[in-house]
């Protein structure tokens, strides 16, 4: 959730910490801070708010210095204010932190004990305080590298909770302190200068070269080498990854929003994350980099998803298709809610965590439970090197590219992409689906990119149609069996973007008590295209006007009998049954956008929100 970018080299400079927060804004963070030392001293400056309050104090920052830090906080502990900020400063230490510090209650306790005084509210500066402790206590110890580290493996031994810290020492001026325990921190590599961040977006303009930190790791980083060692001081292992996103990855390319951006970015997302895993003319999908793929996968039973917000619709909606494909059960679990009972899982479970940060924290602790109990895992991430795709025992990387608006889009329709192929891999390792059928699903699968592009020529109508609705305040969003989950997924971008409420449900439910909320005032969003459900759905449409409900229907183009029926209706171009969900999503995500965009809200970092939910 808080940005981290840290450097030490000899081009320390206000702008590149200020720049590398900016490329972390979509992390969510209501205050910030930069830190710098040089001969001088040191030098912090914090703000509360945007990046914008922050940029003024950038004056009072050295010009150069060749070590520093920024920081984007979300308030856990202690409300977003300038001296709750980060970094924060006990005498020779200075450290930003990201994550929970669980027991920082009797750490203070015992820390005021010792005479020192807390300037803020967070359990961070206990973090601050009690290494600056640790540090006097190993006064013996003469050089002052040996004596942090010394430091270092105290606090690391002290303190329970999720943790990732960037910490600068006074008497070690030359080196950047990093440790990584269930909070994600990443190491770049430069020529003459390295780097520390919490993500790859801020690391993209100036390297390739990254180090994904392990938990239990602490890293010493100069300008010429990294060190890598466990909380014991013991060599750590680390691998070098070349990554392919690039700075002009990032931008939004001439678009207002980066969410605008990144749903005319859906059928590149969709094309990248299918290509080369299908073979048209042989009716084979490959995915034979996963290990699973010429064993285990025979042998399982049963399917389970685990995923949390958009992730968690995009698995509710591939149940659909992977269970017709293969005829195996699957279960679809809110990962906050699947960590804190016993679901049923063995050696014949498939467990598929789907998040597209790869650092959800809920989701990395309901996969490490079904690794435990023997489960077959796998990562469905679109971000390299994650805490998620370490912990499974295999990885179906997404090919959306870097998604930096809060609300997810593009990763949505990569998410279900990944997921249907996987569906039809099992289909394909157990014989389920003769392979002229597997031929026919690929081949209307490719077709996805270029219909999608059908549908965002309609932007421009649902802008206008948006206009009509951004003042109300609430909406349903209803749909029957595919479109169901779409019905959810558009709720809730509708309530994070625009902060109308919003529901969605399944259409057969509305008379179990939601039709108690149609009036003339209530407004519902019908997904009714022509599919197996259409006349049923119609039926239920039928029941909202009745009672005087405003109705905006998708459905397929050219239905006049839909278009009859509601005050405004979307058409989408008739296509095939694989191909329709991602088609019906579309509309619901621009709705979405062109009411927050009516009402002014902030579209890519809405209020209270974070694009990475690293803490519980």
């Amino acid at each position: 959730m808080c940005g981290v970018i840290g450097y030490v080299g000899s081009n320390a400079t206000p702008d590149f910490f200020f720049r590398g927060l900016e490329r972390l804004e979509y992390r969510g963070y209501d205050s910030s801070g930069i830190a710098m030392i040089n001969s001088d001293g040191v030098f912090i400056e914090r703000a509360e708010g945007k990046l914008k309050n922050l940029k003024p104090k950038l004056a009072y920052l050295p010009e150069y210095a060749k070590i520093g830090m920024g920081h984007t906080r979300w308030a856990t502990h202690g409300k977003p204010s300038e001296e709750n900020a980060h970094p924060h400063r006990s005498e020779n230490i200075i450290l930003l932190h990201n994550g929970i510090i669980e027991n920082y209650k009797p750490l203070k306790e015992f820390l005021i004990s010792q005479g020192y005084q807390f300037q803020s509210e967070t359990d961070t500066e206990v973090a601050a305080h009690l290494l600056n402790y640790e540090f006097k206590q190993n006064s013996h110890i003469k050089n002052p590298l040996e004596r942090m580290k010394k430091s270092l493996y105290s606090l690391v031994s002290k303190i329970r909770g999720a943790f990732a810290f960037g910490i600068l020492c006074t008497d070690v001026p030359d080196t950047l302190f990093a440790v990584k325990y269930g909070s994600p921190v990443l190491l770049g590599l430069g020529e003459g200068e390295n780097y520390m961040a919490s993500g790859l977006t801020a690391l993209v303009d100036h390297t390739c070269n990254v180090i994904f930190m392990d938990d239990n790791e602490i890293a010493y980083v100069t300008a010429n080498n990294i060190e890598i060692v466990d909380f014991s001081g013991n060599p750590a292992e680390s691998h070098v990854v070349e990554v392919e996103w690039q700075g002009h990855m990032i931008d939004r390319g001439g678009f207002d929003h980066y969410m605008l951006k990144e749903i005319h970015d859906q059928p590149i997302a969709v094309a990248k994350t299918i290509e080369n895993r299908c073979d048209i003319e042989k009716g084979q999908i490959n995915l034979r980099k996963m290990t699973l793929f010429n064993t285990k996968l025979k042998e399982i039973n049963r399917i389970q998803i685990i995923a949390c917000g958009t992730s968690y619709y995009a698995g509710c909606l591939s149940r659909y298709f992977i269970e017709k494909f293969t005829g195996i059960p699957v279960d679809v679990e809110l990962a906050s809610e699947s960590r804190y009972r016993t679901p049923t899982v063995n050696v014949h479970t498939l467990s598929i965590a789907v998040s597209q940060s790869g650092e959800t924290i809920d989701t990395l602790q309901a996969i490490k439970f079904a690794k435990a109990n023997k489960a077959q895992t796998v990562a469905m991430v679109n971000v390299p090197g994650t805490s998620i795709g370490h912990e499974c025992d295999d990885e179906c990387m997404l090919y959306a590219g870097p998604e930096v608006g809060v609300a997810s889009t593009k990763a949505f329709s990569a998410q279900l992409s990944a997921l249907i192929l996987l569906g039809l891999t099992i289909a394909q390792e157990q014989e389920k689906l003769p392979k002229e059928k597997i031929a026919e699903y690929i081949n209307e699968l490719v077709k996805v990119p270029s219909f999608i592009e059908k549908v965002l020529t309609l932007s421009s109508k649902i802008k206008e149609i948006a206009k009509k609705y951004c003042d109300v305040n609430s909406i349903l969003f209803i749909g029957r069996g595919y479109q169901w989950p779409i019905a959810l997924e558009g709720a809730l971008k509708l309530k994070e973007l625009s902060y109308i409420h919003a529901e969605g449900y399944a259409a057969g439910e509305l008379k179990h008590g939601p039709i108690a909320l149609i009036d003339e005032n209530m407004t519902v969003v019908c997904l009714a295209p022509k599919d197996q459900y259409y006349e049923k759905t119609i039926s239920n449409i039928e029941e909202i006007r009745a009672r005087g409900g405003k109705i905006l229907s998708v459905g397929t183009e050219g239905d006049t009998e839909l278009k009859n029926i509601s005050n405004d209706f979307i058409g989408i171009p008739e296509c095939s049954e694989i191909v329709l969900p991602f088609l019906t999503t579309v509309p619901m995500h621009l709705f979405a956008y062109w009411i927050a965009v009516h009402k002014g809200t902030d579209v890519d970092q809405p209020r209270n929100l974070a694009k990475s939910v690293t803490v519980e």
